[in-house]
């Protein structure tokens, strides 16, 4: 009885191609593209996605203390290159979050704030989870789960990741 139970809610196989989707639930894989990204909050870099973390740093006693103050994901519509196809892809819960609210924070509580942030940037390679509906012009993927598969290469005239850019000899 367990078994079939499990094997009735278990996931469907993750699917790069675009002719493998199906209305309902399915697990796909693709390259992130985005027509007009979002700015990250702590970095502004263009990503199609950001997940953020403050909190307070508060020393005096045995061991520093951490205090957890805001923490947020924004997602902005973007697209999915599979093969034979670009699937659309709507977040669930979107989100807002912005670089003129993490300065609000910083000014409020002073020195002992930190910000962090982890970005998901366009020509990443992605899985995601979620449920597919069919429309005239094909499918339209509403997003539950995101998982970065490969960091890549960004599409040329996107901030990308500074760390991977060579810098400029004088």
């Amino acid at each position: 009885m367990l078994r079939s139970i499990k094997t009735f809610f278990r996931d469907p196989e993750p699917t790069p191609r675009y002719d493998e989707i199906a209305p309902g639930l399915n697990i796909v894989e693709g390259i992130v593209t985005v027509d007009t990204p979002l700015r990250s909050p702590v970095r502004q870099q263009n990503c199609v996605a950001f997940f953020y973390r403050s909190f307070l740093v508060i020393t005096g006693g045995r061991a520093p203390a951490i205090h957890k103050l805001k923490e947020a994901a924004v997602y902005t519509p973007f697209n999915l290159e599979m093969q034979g196809g670009n699937l659309a892809v709507i977040p669930a819960k979107p989100g807002s979050f912005s670089h003129q609210e993490h300065l609000e924070l910083g000014r409020q509580y002073g020195k002992d704030f930190q910000g962090v942030e982890d970005i998901i940037l366009p020509g990443a390679r992605v899985r995601l989870r979620g449920n597919a509906q069919k429309t005239s012009e094909g499918f339209i993927f509403k997003l539950k789960e995101i998982t970065v598969v490969d960091k890549q290469a960004v599409a040329a005239g996107v901030v990308g990741d500074r760390k991977k850019r060579k810098k400029r000899k004088k």
